[in-house]
């Protein structure tokens, strides 16, 4: 889910374009001057189809072409951004500093999220009738120190 509706940018940007100040704006909705001018550019490109969510995330392929539509028009981050209609030129800038870093490889979708909690093995405690002595003299010890810890 976006910060900002898709109704609000429409909005804001018209009014933008219609000559009201990025200024004026910016106050009265308490938003930044850059990201007012950029849904304006956005706007501006492609109307009402601009700002629509997109289904599903962009291949390597896909961020490749993106770099190389900037490149070969020698077009700056915020306006290829704003041609592919993209929700922030951030996203674009992300994908041209892991191309320069990793190559092709760096554009391929890694996980995402936390990394999953490692399984500690649990111990294999026999019933106490079978332990020996010894045994239940350690698993006391053992008990103790994990209590110990947890306080």
């Amino acid at each position: 889910m976006s910060k900002y509706s898709r109704e609000l940018k429409c909005i804001i940007a018209k009014q933008y374009l219609d000559g009201t100040s990025s200024r004026y704006l910016a106050k009265q909705y308490s938003i930044p001057l850059r990201q007012i001018r950029y849904w304006a550019q956005v706007f501006a490109i492609h109307g009402t189809d601009s700002f629509l969510p997109t289904k599903h995330a962009a291949s390597a392929q896909t961020k490749r072409k993106a770099l190389n539509l900037m490149w070969t028009n020698e077009w700056s981050l915020t306006h290829t951004s704003a041609v592919l209609n993209l929700s922030s030129p951030g996203i674009l800038s992300v994908w041209l500093k892991r191309f320069n870093e990793l190559g092709i490889k760096g554009l391929k979708m890694g996980q995402k999220g936390r990394p999953s909690m490692k399984q500690h093995p649990q111990r294999t405690t026999k019933p106490d009738d079978e332990m020996t002595l010894e045994e239940l003299k350690e698993e006391l010890v053992y008990l103790r120190t994990e209590n110990a810890v947890l306080k």
